[in-house]
């Protein structure tokens, strides 16, 4: 249904630029662990804040994926609560809040976290796509 994802940059794992994101998963909730480089870098020692969305955004979307459902997102909102920094293992987690069938609507939010420490949330809304629309 999505084609080749190895290229992606948030969980491809061929992607050599790449943050190779893989995700476990639990009912309605998706979990990755992570530590990020110096590539990752917006100010020294802290993740730049694209990466942050990027993390974010991509929790989220896994919760669909595992579901089966296509989706993109149509919003995507942040709070950065700390800086996120480099070179320490952190967690993303995602979860599934609400959905609308009728107009193809999912809600959803993500955490990043240092142990228990919110450093990062996000909530977003994505659209259900019946299909890949570009680069089949």
């Amino acid at each position: 249904m999505w084609g080749n994802l190895e290229n992606c940059f948030a969980c491809g794992q061929e992607n050599p630029d790449g943050l190779k994101l893989s995700f476990s998963y639990e009912d309605n909730f998706s979990r990755a662990s992570f530590c990020l480089d110096e590539k990752f870098q917006g100010y020294p020692g802290i993740a730049h804040g694209g990466i942050v969305a990027t993390l974010i955004d991509e929790a989220m979307v896994h919760v669909l994926m595992r579901e089966g459902l296509f989706a993109v997102t149509a919003r995507l909102k942040l709070k950065f609560h700390q800086p996120v920094p480099l070179n320490k293992e952190l967690v993303v987690e995602g979860r599934l809040k609400d959905t609308n069938p009728a107009k193809g609507l999912n809600y959803l939010e993500a955490l990043i976290k240092d142990g228990k420490e919110v450093l990062a949330r996000g909530e977003g809304v994505f659209v259900q796509q019946d299909e890949v629309v570009a680069g089949e």
